[in-house]
């Protein structure tokens, strides 16, 4: 989307060093940024201004008036800004106040990385000026129903040419709206996939709970959308813990101290919050604020049980904590089963294989069924089940599914289940692509002049 020619900023903060950073920061972006020292302030500048603000930038903590109760009578005067709250601590009480009373779209902390802010602040108009456009198309939709209306009055035949007119519009923006939507969802898919060229161990984390997550969606019949919403959902669940250390990321829970511990708890909160800018992603925000709520309502942050727990969350629990449990075991089969008599007794000498994968899924399966009714909805660990076993059948590994095929016999609508690269390590797609006419006649020319794979992984659904 092509931003607007100018945007208005409004930043309030009692401190001018934070206002005078925060506008050096915005100078850059050719951003008209107004100021204020205190709340009172910031609502005379937006009752006198006659254009409209685009963000809000507030510190939380001002003498008079707290960034909360500033926010709250700014959604007022504004209703359509985007609202962002600025604090130097952590407090979920303020927190959830500011998003109550003042629906903020986002919660940063000092001190604010810069490149992440700008990010963020970029996100946050293109959001304002989507909702905009979103209007100004719904005006426009209320005026063409008003010259259809008029049109009926008229002959027959004018009446034929406009309603095909229309049917033929209506047709291109159905076509816009499903390929936005599609879009969308690729966008997703392309920014996990360079997080996993970034990071390869988070990244094939994420994309491993997302795709075990939505095969498991389609065994309890969800729709197509609900599955986009769920694969979103496995790729952005642990969005909220970005920023905390290394070191706690690492921790067990139940090896956390008290603070650490507390940090933690915040995260599927922070991570709804995170998500909340894009009105498209609330279900998918529902999913990750609940994704540690317990079957038997001992989990956090609500206290949520059963079928309180929306069902995509229930999956996300258990798809993440497999695939948590899975990658923290050893390769050698004596080792795994040195390991596996500590947490199940010798019980597990009953598993006959000699295949160490075989042998830690078996495992698995009895530690998620010794807590099912507890931390997990039984039902959902049997659907796990059975595509464990479907995959043991096929040879493939769990949550994937795809095949090998000569470059030469792709076909538009083909999707990469790997990455292509060329032999020096340049990026030429991420995983997750869709391959269309273009794409594959480039792919067939350079396979002519540059190495790579003759074969590629193909998804298949």
């Amino acid at each position: 989307m092509t931003l607007l020619s100018e945007h208005f900023i409004l930043l309030v903060d009692d401190e001018q060093s934070i206002t005078r950073s925060l506008q050096r920061l915005f100078r850059k972006e050719k951003y008209q940024v107004l100021t204020a020292s205190s709340g009172p302030e910031g609502l005379n500048i937006l009752s006198g201004l006659d254009k409209p603000i685009s963000l809000i930038i507030s510190d939380q903590r001002m003498p008079g008036m707290t960034g909360a109760q500033f926010l709250e009578k700014a959604r007022i005067l504004e209703p359509e800004a985007i609202r962002f709250l600025l604090t130097g601590y952590s407090d979920v009480k303020d927190i959830l106040d500011a998003v109550n009373k003042g629906e903020i779209h986002r919660y940063l902390t000092k001190p604010w990385n810069d490149d992440d802010l700008l990010l963020q602040v970029r996100s946050a108009l293109e959001a304002y000026e989507l909702k905009a456009e979103n209007q100004r198309l719904n005006v426009l939709t209320a005026r063409q129903n008003d010259e259809l209306t008029e049109l009926n009055q008229n002959l027959e035949r004018k009446i034929r040419e406009r309603t095909l007119e229309i049917l033929m519009k209506s047709q291109a923006l159905e076509e816009a709206n499903a390929s936005l939507e599609k879009g969308f969802v690729d966008t997703i898919r392309l920014l996990s996939s360079l997080v996993e060229t970034l990071n390869p161990s988070l990244g094939s984390y994420l994309s491993f709970v997302a795709q075990l997550a939505k095969r498991m969606g389609q065994g309890f019949g969800m729709d197509k959308q609900e599955l986009d919403e769920i694969e979103i959902a496995g790729l952005l669940h642990d969005i909220g813990l970005l920023g905390l250390s290394k070191t706690l990321l690492e921790k067990e829970m139940e090896n956390m101290v008290e603070a650490e511990l507390k940090l933690f708890k915040q995260h599927p909160i922070i991570g709804q919050i995170c998500l909340q800018p894009v009105e498209q992603l609330d279900p998918v925000g529902a999913i990750v604020f609940s994704h540690h709520e317990n079957y038997d309502g001992s989990g956090f942050p609500d206290g949520l049980k059963r079928e309180q727990i929306p069902l995509g969350a229930r999956i996300i629990r258990v798809a993440a904590d497999y695939t948590g449990f899975i990658r923290k075991w050893p390769k050698d089969i004596g080792e795994i089963r040195q390991r596996a008599v500590k947490y199940l007794g010798h019980s597990t000498k009953n598993i006959v294989t000699d295949d160490p994968q075989i042998l830690i899924q078996e495992i698995i399966k009895q530690l998620l069924f010794r807590q099912a009714n507890h931390r997990y909805d039984p039902e959902v660990i049997n659907k796990l089940v059975q595509i464990l076993q479907e995959d043991q059948e096929t040879n493939k590994k769990p949550g994937e599914k795809s095949i090998s095929i000569s470059l030469w016999f792709l076909k538009p609508g083909m999707k990469l289940n790997q990455e292509l690269r060329v032999r020096d390590g340049r990026l030429l797609l991420a995983r997750g692509s869709e391959l269309n006419a273009a794409t594959i006649s480039a792919i067939q020319k350079l396979a002519k002049t540059i190495l790579f794979d003759e074969r590629l992984e193909i998804s298949v659904d």
